[in-house]
């Protein structure tokens, strides 16, 4: 006879189910700041969309106008003997038919991020709604926790980010334009919650000093999202100008401490030394913010994008730092800024189309599509691996 062990398997099926009920405990709160760097990637291809076709159009109209004149003026040179310069007629074709085949082919790309940030922030929010039902006591210390504790905005956050972009779908009173209001308020509802559960945690609490970081920004200054998500839906300007307030008034008071924190006490931890791209977020968003609340650009939002560019510099300065960290999932704090970033540089770029602005808005672009890229790939082997969900 032949003995076979029989209790293997239920003993293997049983470590199985533990090692996923600790992967779900452990879930990192963190890994919300994805939707918001993969959303904002994709904002900020549509608004390079938006601006390369604005250009194009506008291109196109200068052509036209250039055109019907241009026949006047060859028959009046004619009589004159002189030479018509076709070159500034021929460059601006050129660049017309060039933002022409880029802006669609950018929109395209917007939307196929867009749809893979709602896709990731469902499945998360599923996952962290497992968490809270099944592991409670895993959700009260993301509660308690003095860092975890600052990335749980960025669910609202990333709520904020998908109504932005999906917010000229639909207009009207049909369902999903019933939606997509919803979710704003919702969220915004959620923002303002959140900030006031942080601040009234760090009056409570006993808070470390060596614990702040910029990613302290994100509960606070979130609320600066708000305005720029609800511009886009047309809501009550009193409320968004509540939320814009809050967030200016604390971007200012966190930005004094954290400087303070960063240049006379110990060096940031190796984990927490990308949340250092989170000064760029702010500024950046301060500019489109006010050119929608208030209609217009003018020496206040020139200066909180200056500080924006400023802090680009410096972070690319320091480039070699980042080199050397090993991977967590506050590298995702790279992501949103250079989005933020981009989105204002391309803000002010549809001003009156200045180079400088344009130049700047796709080096935003390109280093916002690069780090998601980057990162995302660094994400799925994290989580295949299992070191993701290892506190």
């Amino acid at each position: 006879m032949q003995n076979v062990n029989t209790e293997s398997s239920p003993d293997s099926t049983s470590q199985t189910q533990d090692k996923a009920e600790s992967k779900l405990a452990n879930l990192p709160i963190a890994l919300f700041a994805s939707v918001m760097g993969i959303g904002g990637l994709s904002l900020v291809l549509k608004k390079a969309s938006v601006a390369f076709g604005s250009v194009a159009l506008a291109n196109a109209s200068f052509n036209s106008t250039i055109l019907n004149s241009g026949a006047n003026a060859l028959e009046s040179s004619l009589d004159s003997s002189t030479a018509v310069n076709p070159s500034p007629l021929l460059e601006s074709s050129l660049v017309s038919s060039w933002q022409g085949i880029v802006a669609p082919f950018l929109w395209w790309g917007a939307y196929g991020f867009a749809v893979l940030a709602v896709v990731i922030f469902a499945l998360l929010l599923v996952c962290y709604g497992a968490k809270m039902l099944y592991h409670f006591n895993a959700f009260k210390a993301d509660l308690k926790h003095q860092v975890k504790i600052n990335f749980l905005s960025s669910i609202p956050i990333s709520m904020l980010i998908i109504v932005a972009f999906w917010s000229d779908l639909s207009s009207g009173v049909d369902l999903l334009w019933q939606g997509i209001l919803g979710l704003f308020y919702v969220a915004s509802a959620l923002q303002l919650v959140l900030s006031l559960y942080v601040m009234s945690f760090w009056f409570k609490e006993s808070m470390k000093s060596a614990l702040l970081s910029p990613a302290w920004f994100i509960p606070i200054v979130g609320n600066l999202i708000v305005p720029l998500s609800g511009g886009l839906i047309i809501a009550p300007k009193e409320l968004l100008l509540f939320f814009f307030s809050i967030g200016c008034f604390f971007w200012i008071i966190l930005s004094a401490m954290i400087m303070q924190r960063l240049i006379f006490e110990q060096s940031l931890e190796s984990k927490f030394i990308p949340t250092l791209f989170i000064f760029i977020a702010p500024p950046s968003i301060f500019v489109v913010d006010f050119h929608s609340l208030f209609g217009f650009h003018n020496a206040l939002s020139f200066m909180g994008f200056n500080v924006a560019l400023f802090f680009v510099l410096l972070l690319l300065s320091l480039g070699n730092i980042f080199t050397k960290l090993s991977f967590a999932p506050s590298w995702w704090a790279f992501t949103f800024p250079l989005c933020a970033f981009g989105i204002a540089s391309f803000d002010l770029y549809m001003i009156d189309f200045k180079c400088f602005y344009g130049l700047l808005g796709i080096l935003g672009l390109v280093m916002a599509f690069f780090a998601v890229v980057l990162i995302s790939y660094k994400t799925l082997r994290a989580v295949v691996s299992g070191a993701i969900f290892k506190e």
